[in-house]
């Protein structure tokens, strides 16, 4: 009985998670924000095992688009397409796209779907999901940041809208602009 309570809780929990379920903005007060400056990381990709620095140092590009994702997600996969198409409309610009995934199991799957679905841009495993801590993002969904060259955060997404491409191509066609 316990083992059939527990597994129920689980599922709620995957599940309720999968929702989303932040502001634009992350106003929550345990998330960061908007004007934060964003944490850095060392991920190994889990295509081509070279590790990337996204520290200090690394924000010599326009803008950087951070998505955090999991395979238990399906609809995080879903969004992660918007963000490809982000990447195929903005790479040019000089802006520089990383998916974060947070499984702990399963990464022949994870290396299994970036590749079937011919994800672009590197894929980092945040194995001790410090990075996850970092941003405060939420397990088992899937959440976006957007961060300038200066290392400031100017978009926090702890959801994923339906139109989430409409709401990245509006805070990188500001980028762009200026």
């Amino acid at each position: 009985m316990r083992f059939s309570v527990a597994v129920i809780c689980v599922c709620v929990l995957l599940v309720a998670g999968c929702s989303g379920g932040a502001s634009k903005s992350g106003k929550a007060a345990d998330r960061l924000q908007v004007a934060d400056m964003a944490p850095g990381f060392a991920l190994t990709d889990l295509v081509t095992n070279e590790i990337y620095d996204f520290g200090k140092d690394a924000y010599s590009n326009r803008a950087t688009v951070v998505t955090f994702w999991s395979m238990a997600c399906p609809s995080c996969k879903l969004a992660l397409l918007d963000v490809k198409k982000a990447h195929e409309a903005y790479t040019d610009a000089g802006i520089v796209f990383l998916g974060v995934n947070f499984d702990i199991e399963n990464l022949q799957g994870v290396r299994a779907f970036v590749k079937g679905e011919a994800i672009p841009f590197p894929t980092l495993w945040d194995q001790g999901r410090r990075a996850v801590r970092d941003y405060k993002a939420l397990d088992y969904t899937f959440s976006v940041f957007v961060v300038d060259k200066g290392g400031e955060v100017l978009l926090a997404q702890y959801d994923h809208p339906p139109d989430l491409y409409d709401v990245l191509a509006k805070e990188l066609d500001e980028i762009v602009e200026r």
